[in-house]
């Protein structure tokens, strides 16, 4: 009898809770048929302003076509601007839906960053922000013609309402007769250094389209979507703008709320952010919590309950990564063969090595020398003598005194003091990045639901029947803006559609 036979037979009476009245195979697979539908994405017509100004945030407003019978996803679309480049991440300012006049959902860039963040898989991050043109690069610079620059067309923002991310609340125009569908949007500024030029030193005044995907019903499901009554259990967004220092916030949120997330500013100095003080959650004068570390709500929290962590929370790497723009410490600096002045670096002449000793006082503005910081050195010989060369090394560094010595180049006398050196930081270890955008915020979030991103609700806690809730630091700190991801209920009968709890 074969190895395989044998586990056939070997059934025993624990094997009754695993394949007892089996329900399932695997070996003939089972499919559903589903209803005939097609899909089209179309232009829609801005009104108001529809270009980015450089000197004033401008306004456009769209009343979403009627060509088909769902809409799905939307898009803003820009020509990716050859000379300065175009960053999508500041395309909008913040982006507002109505139905019939009333105000359903508003989204914020910040926000944006934030749940691309969380929810982009890995596989998928580079790609998006590709997409969204959110390289801080320059290949951008002499247009698409030249040779070496960026070969992208055009950039494209995808908004994120609840009924963009599940196909399974795509939004029936064919229900709502009356009342029409309206985008309102803030566009972002193109003046030089605002975020949306990506080279920052020019300004861009790219002109923006917006494209929704529609779906298109076959008969029978036509007519039901347009003659009966639908409910959605849809998601929103409520902002609360912070931006002081101190211990003790108090939230002022409504509706079930399965999601906290609040950001704060980038700063060394700890009243200006939250580096080492502990955080709780305090609802009508009870710990929802115990006083946690940041890395609970920096890392814990969106590792169980999200699809990824943010890029920019994760402060350390294994191995260094390189810098787009290298840090420039010293330029064309004589050798030190004694102890170095403050503000210098010892760059010691020993015969005919380079030997690099202290490096923790060396700064560029507010950027010193870290550990696991790789350096790029170059030491070009310039002395009276007239003897000329030059040699570039690596250093890694390992600690603030730490030593390297490399061989100058063969043949050259020894190096003396009057020899040039500079340096740069080309590599770190401590250069944290987000992955989908460049948000240079660490993002915080608690959450009340088992899978936040699901729709299917996992966990609520109802804000409009508590008294009060505050977010309590054990110092000082600086929160910029708090957001709570609430669930509500749309409504649609006889051809009309609004919220069954306002906002």
């Amino acid at each position: 009898m074969g190895g395989g036979l044998l586990q056939l037979v070997a059934y025993g009476a624990q094997d009754i809770y695993l394949t007892g009245n089996p329900q399932i195979t695997f070996f003939k697979i089972v499919y559903r048929r589903h209803t005939n539908f097609s899909m089209e994405c179309i232009r829609q017509t801005i009104s108001g302003s529809a270009t980015a100004s450089d000197t004033y945030i401008t306004t456009g407003s769209i009343i979403i076509s009627r060509n088909g019978d769902l809409l799905s996803q939307i898009y803003v679309k820009a020509d990716q601007e050859t000379t300065s480049g175009i960053n999508g991440d500041y395309l909008i300012e913040d982006v507002e839906i109505e139905i019939g006049g009333q105000r359903i959902d508003k989204q914020y860039r910040e926000w944006n960053q934030i749940w691309t963040e969380l929810i982009t898989p890995s596989s998928k991050a580079e790609g998006f922000k590709y997409m969204t043109g959110g390289f801080n690069n320059t290949l951008v610079t002499g247009g698409l013609s030249v040779k070496g620059g960026t070969s992208q067309q055009a950039i494209m923002y995808p908004l994120q309402f609840w009924f963009c991310r599940n196909i399974g609340l795509a939004l029936p125009l064919i229900a709502l007769q009356y009342h029409d569908v309206k985008l309102k949007i803030n566009w972002g500024s193109g003046a030089a250094g605002s975020g949306m030029s990506r080279s920052g030193s020019n300004a861009v005044t790219p002109s923006f389209e917006v494209w929704c995907d529609y779906i298109y019903l076959d008969t029978d499901e036509r007519r039901r979507f347009a003659q009966v009554s639908h409910e959605y259990l849809i998601e929103q967004l409520q902002l609360q703008k912070e931006g002081s220092s101190r211990e003790n916030f108090k939230l002022n949120f409504d509706h079930p709320i399965k999601e906290l997330i609040w950001t704060v500013p980038t700063s060394s100095t700890e009243a200006d952010t939250i580096i080492s003080q502990k955080m709780k959650l305090e609802i009508n004068g009870h710990d929802r919590f115990a006083f946690q570390d940041r890395e609970y709500f920096q890392i814990k929290q969106p590792y169980i309950h999200h699809t990824s962590i943010p890029g920019y929370n994760i402060k350390e790497l294994e191995n260094p990564r390189m810098l787009t723009y290298p840090i420039e410490l010293l330029q064309n600096v004589n050798v030190s063969d004694s102890s170095p002045d403050p503000g210098e670096v010892w760059i010691g002449a020993e015969s005919s090595d380079i030997s690099v000793i202290t490096l923790g006082s060396a700064t560029s503005g507010e950027s010193t020398p870290k550990v696991g910081d790789i350096l790029l050195i170059a030491v070009s010989n310039e002395a009276a003598s007239g003897t000329t060369g030059s040699k570039t090394g690596v250093h890694t560094v390992t600690g603030l005194t730490s030593t390297t010595v490399f061989n100058v180049t063969p043949g050259l006398p020894e190096t003396t003091n009057e020899d040039n050196v500079s340096m740069s930081i080309i590599a770190r270890v401590q250069n944290p990045q987000s992955r989908c955008s460049q948000l240079s915020r660490d993002i915080f979030v608690y959450s009340f639901s088992l899978n936040p991103e699901d729709h299917q609700p996992s966990g609520t806690c109802n804000f409009s029947r508590i008294e009060s809730a505050k977010f309590l630091l054990d110092s000082s700190g600086t929160i910029s803006n708090i957001y709570a991801v609430n669930y509500n209920v749309l409504r649609i009968m006889s051809g009309m559609g609004g919220l069954a709890y306002a906002i």
